[in-house]
């Protein structure tokens, strides 16, 4: 029985480490400025009537179990650029995860 109640415990153990750990990596995504908030995401047809300014790209540390977090880092900098181009949208044209993630995408003003 004794054998069995430590087991249980150490279960718990890593569930616990595991848990924290998620919340640390979510906690450690990157925020944006109030300028690159205003960026939107968009289609073709949305841009259709809109000047490009220009391509923009962003990366992330936060790769592997924290991909998720790392590709939403690698959008707020790729956003940060389309806000200093003065653009109003981004298409995205690339987004990959793994153990660098990365995204690519088109800005445009249609303001």
């Amino acid at each position: 029985m004794k054998r069995f109640s430590r087991r249980r415990t150490s279960i718990a153990a890593l569930f616990i480490i595991m848990v924290s750990s998620l919340l640390f990596i979510i906690g450690c995504a990157t925020t944006q400025s109030g300028s690159a908030a205003r960026v939107r995401d968009a289609d073709m047809k949305t841009v259709q009537n809109c000047q490009f300014v220009g391509d923009v790209h962003g990366t992330s540390g936060w790769g592997n179990l924290a991909a998720s977090a790392g590709i939403q880092n690698a959008k707020n900098e790729a956003r940060e650029q389309a806000a200093t181009m003065g653009a109003s949208h981004i298409i995205w044209t690339g987004t990959a995860g793994g153990y660098s993630p990365y995204v690519t995408g088109k800005a445009y003003n249609c303001r």
